[in-house]
């Protein structure tokens, strides 16, 4: 399993983007944190089939 500064640089490789080192330890800093509330949001039942928004519909 890479570890979280390995994870974020692969990311940052794939998409071909040049990101300054401090920019880049933001990231990793802020990658634990963001990955640990998407999980919660992944174990409320229910929450992963449903719309992430209200949807507007202006033909109702």
């Amino acid at each position: 399993m890479p570890t979280d500064r390995e994870f974020v640089e692969a990311a940052i490789a794939r998409h071909g983007l040049t990101v300054p080192p401090d920019e880049v330890d933001l990231f990793v800093a802020n990658y634990a944190p963001c990955r640990a509330a998407l999980e919660a949001l992944y174990r409320l039942n229910g929450v992963r089939y449903e719309e992430p928004a209200v949807i507007f519909n202006a033909m109702t």
